[in-house]
């Protein structure tokens, strides 16, 4: 309990920490999921606990009989030579099949509630508890169209007089002509515990995936945000919410066991269901790994690595077995390509790397309790593991665009200032008695007088300033030309140029003005003219 409660503490705070402004409201609003998983947990916790009072006597051995002349009964059941076998290697043909089993029972410890027989098939079935009729799930025909469908999970009150301490008889009659496909084991089992509802039976070994089915939510919920809210998300970020949605969606599927009393024929469709959203997670897998590091002929990656899956998954001998290989075999060709490119430095590689090898390995180490009990835990550490290096990679780009971002005003600022001193659009002017700021534009024309210019303004005033003719120059934007010696004139003013005889000639201003020009001059003035 306090080691979940530290993961999920660890996981918040690593969202909080690097996970973008903008999710920030969401954040805190699964803050009440993550309480909603801890108090689910504490229920799943409460629940195996009390389940451990349970005394459950699992039925794993049995004699099998096929009946293909009707002629055996419950009565003889026993009096046949009978093939010995596990229960889960029952299978169930096209006739009817008998199957029996003979065990003890610790009577006086189960006598305060009532006790019942908890059958999972796919089959119609007539139950016989030490020779007595106890009741029927559906009913069992030699013939198909005798057969009445029965449900895939069922319970049959055992009455408390027929139970007895040594050598109970169950007897079991079964019929299976309406499945669909011949994909899983016929009958998965046989259990004798206290009486109840068969969903509620079903559905409390379901319980320690509502933790799973949190994690998975919130990771479809920031995956998709993490789409959303990119202004140029990369392809691979497409892929994590998917693959959430995808998983979820299993989980439901494999959790609508216990919330619905099917009939047998759908069970192998709800298997079915369940592996092709198995192999759609696992292209989603696969795609997720090669558009992050592969940058050429991913194609080519992709279509090896899924013609190897298939493979592997025609070869299962199980539809479980194939359910796994669905994400097993993408973990691992996910894991080789992610470590190539670790060995290649590509960033970030090493650490889907080892996830991925972790995965790998927590499957091959045990697939069928792995399916069964771990499965979608372990896929959602893993989604939980790839959001969190989202995470951190937008964090990253975001801080470097905004460290990009700062360079640019930056450097805008350092350009402005440059493009200000070169081609003001003020200048001061120190006057007599005062400082003036005074726009270029408004400047006509400059004369020099010795040690000081004689400005010319728009609004008809002449102002004497303390500088020479020529630091004016250097002060004035490039839209001032010298044009003499003694002249500086704003070409935004000038309305025509006038030659004279001796070489030099007269610019008639806008304003009425008339400034002399230079003959030395007088070419570059026309030149800048035309």
């Amino acid at each position: 309990m306090q080691t979940v409660a530290f993961l999920l503490q660890m996981a918040a705070k690593s969202i909080r920490v690097y996970f973008f402004t903008a999710l920030h409201d969401i954040v805190v609003k699964a803050k009440l999921l993550y309480v909603f998983l801890l108090v689910s947990f504490s229920m799943v916790f409460s629940t195996n606990l009390a389940a451990d009072e349970f005394n459950k006597f699992f039925i794993q051995e049995v004699r099998v009989c096929y009946d293909e002349n009707e002629a055996l009964s419950s009565d003889t059941f026993f009096l046949q030579s009978c093939n010995k076998m596990p229960l889960g290697d029952v299978k169930l043909g096209n006739n009817l099949t008998w199957i029996g089993s003979t065990f003890d029972l610790h009577v006086s410890e189960l006598l305060d509630k009532p006790i019942g027989l908890f059958f999972s098939a796919q089959a119609a079935a007539e139950f016989y508890f030490n020779g007595e009729l106890i009741g029927r799930n559906g009913y069992p025909s030699a013939q198909p169209e005798g057969e009445k469908v029965g449900v895939m999970d069922f319970v049959i009150y055992i009455p408390k007089g027929l139970l007895k301490k040594r050598q109970n008889e169950l007897v079991i009659k079964l019929s299976s002509h309406h499945k669909v496909y011949d994909i899983s084991t016929s009958i998965p089992f046989a259990i004798i515990t206290y009486y109840g509802s068969p969903q509620n039976i079903v559905l409390r070994n379901y319980l320690p995936t509502l933790l799973s089915l949190g994690i998975l939510v919130i990771g479809l919920v920031f995956s998709s945000q993490l789409v959303l809210q990119g202004s140029n998300p990369r392809r691979s970020t497409f892929w994590l919410p998917v693959f959430s949605l995808l998983v979820v969606l299993q989980l439901l599927v494999e959790v609508s066991r216990g919330l619905i009393a099917y009939e047998y024929p759908y069970h192998d469709v709800r298997l079915v269901v369940i592996l092709l959203l198995g192999m759609l997670s696992g292209v989603c897998l696969l795609l997720y790994i090669i558009d992050s590091f592969v940058k050429s002929h991913r194609w080519a990656y992709f279509s090896l690595s899924m013609l190897l899956t298939f493979a592997f998954i025609y070869l299962g001998n199980t539809i479980e077995e194939k359910t796994v290989f669905a994400l097993q075999i993408p973990a691992g060709i996910s894991f080789c390509i992610s470590a190539y490119q670790a060995l290649k430095v590509h960033d970030n590689a090493m650490k889907h790397a080892s996830a991925l090898l972790v995965f790998f390995f927590v499957i091959a180490i045990n697939p069928n309790q792995f399916l069964d009990l771990y499965f979608y835990c372990f896929v959602a550490v893993l989604l939980l593991f790839f959001f969190i290096q989202h995470s951190i990679e937008y964090k990253t780009e975001q801080s470097q665009k905004q460290l990009a971002q700062k360079r640019a005003e930056q450097l805008q600022r350092v350009l402005d200032e440059c493009n200000e001193q070169q081609t003001p659009s003020k200048i001061k002017l120190n006057l007599t008695d005062k400082e003036e700021w005074v726009s270029c534009d408004s400047i006509c024309f400059v004369k020099g007088a010795r040690d000081y210019v004689e400005i010319s303004l728009l609004d008809e005033r002449s102002v004497l300033h303390n500088e020479t003719l020529t630091i004016m120059e250097e002060k004035l934007p490039v839209t001032f030309l010298r044009v003499h010696r003694s002249y500086i004139v704003n070409k935004q003013f000038i309305q025509s140029l006038q030659k004279l005889p001796s070489g030099g000639g007269h610019l008639l201003l806008s304003t009425g003005a008339t400034v002399p020009v230079s003959r030395r001059i007088m070419p570059k003035i026309k030149k800048q003219l035309m």
